[in-house]
């Protein structure tokens, strides 16, 4: 057994076993170190192996540090990793390209619908603060120029996390994310996801929380030059994946709807809403797995809960502001219902 296969543990996907991604990455770049391919001394950055991977930057950091751990590559004085051990003299010239030319990223097999997924969800989630529109099923297809089997797979992607919903004529439609519906969300979230997250201790993989808390430190250190998306990636790391260990799956399928709170700051914080001074929810996360890691129930439940409740003026916040100084644009395959 090589290393990959010991940390290769697999995620279920339609019913299909497949590799974690990280673990896909790391013995891709591993293998092509091992050729010679990547040769000692380039730096290996996250944001363009995630660029060349097609993924992002989260299982490239697992990738990086499984790599580390297994004496391949090193931290140095600078941003990312050398190739090599410790002390390995770093190659200028490999810092251009970044990988040897000839190294092509895996190709990953994609459903269809992932394809366009997050252009539609920007545009459902925007139009969302505006009221009540109608999506228009085989307008998206046209839109897109795909099969009304791909659009239809990215909304019922996107009703599954409360973003829209089939009204009783089986017409979809934007649910509104207004006030109102923000602060259920939260109240629903505050009763469920501090006792998830307590079940979930002895279920999360230690390595697992730490590097999600290595992941935070890292991002509370570079603040403010940290991504919308790799925010959003620290997001999900604790209310998707780490409440998702507590293995209730009536408690994570109600908890789902409540995922649109999160996409919500995806797509407006940086863009439509200025970038916070400091965001709390970093150091908050890194308290809620500290008491995961070891073993504290009662400290994770409390602190999830404190972290809720502090977290939803935030986001009602940022709803108004795109309320207030926005106008949804005109798009082909939404139609105002109000």
């Amino acid at each position: 057994m090589n290393i990959w296969q010991a940390e290769a543990g697999t995620d279920t996907v339609r019913g299909v076993e497949k590799t974690r991604r990280y673990v896909e990455i790391a013995a891709r770049l591993g293998e092509a170190i091992a050729s010679g391919r990547i040769v000692a001394g380039t730096v290996l950055l996250e944001g363009p192996l995630a660029d060349q991977f097609g993924c992002s930057r989260a299982p490239v950091r697992q990738a990086l540090k499984l790599l580390e751990q297994n004496c391949i590559v090193s931290r140095f004085d600078g941003r990312g990793y050398v190739v090599g051990a410790p002390g390995t003299p770093v190659d200028r010239n490999q810092l251009q390209g970044m990988l040897a030319a000839d190294i092509k990223a895996e190709q990953r097999p994609h459903f269809g619908w992932q394809t366009l997924y997050e252009d539609v969800e920007k545009q459902v989630v925007f139009h969302s603060f505006f009221g009540r529109y109608r999506i228009t099923e085989i307008e998206l297809a046209r839109h897109y120029k795909v099969g009304r089997t791909v659009a239809r797979d990215v909304l019922i992607r996107l009703e599954s996390l409360g973003i829209v919903e089939k009204d009783e004529q089986l017409r979809w439609s934007i649910v509104p994310l207004d006030d109102i519906r923000i602060h259920n969300l939260y109240q629903l979230r505050e009763l469920i996801e501090p006792a998830a997250i307590a079940q979930s201790i002895g279920r999360l993989d230690a390595v697992e929380i730490g590097a999600m808390l290595e992941r935070l430190k890292a991002a509370l250190d570079a603040y403010p030059d940290v991504s919308t998306g790799d925010l959003y990636d620290l997001e999900v790391d604790l209310h998707v994946r780490a409440v998702g260990a507590c293995g209730n799956g009536e408690m994570l399928s109600a908890l789902k709807r409540t995922h649109a709170v999160l996409t919500l700051s995806k797509h407006v914080l940086g863009f439509t809403v200025k970038m916070p001074a400091s965001e709390p929810f970093l150091g908050e996360h890194i308290g809620i797995l500290e008491a995961v890691a070891r073993g504290d129930a009662d400290a994770a439940r409390s602190a999830m809960r404190a972290h809720i409740l502090n977290s939803m003026p935030s986001v009602a916040a940022r709803a108004a502001a795109v309320q207030a100084t926005q106008k949804p644009a005109n798009c082909a395959y939404i139609i105002d219902a109000r």
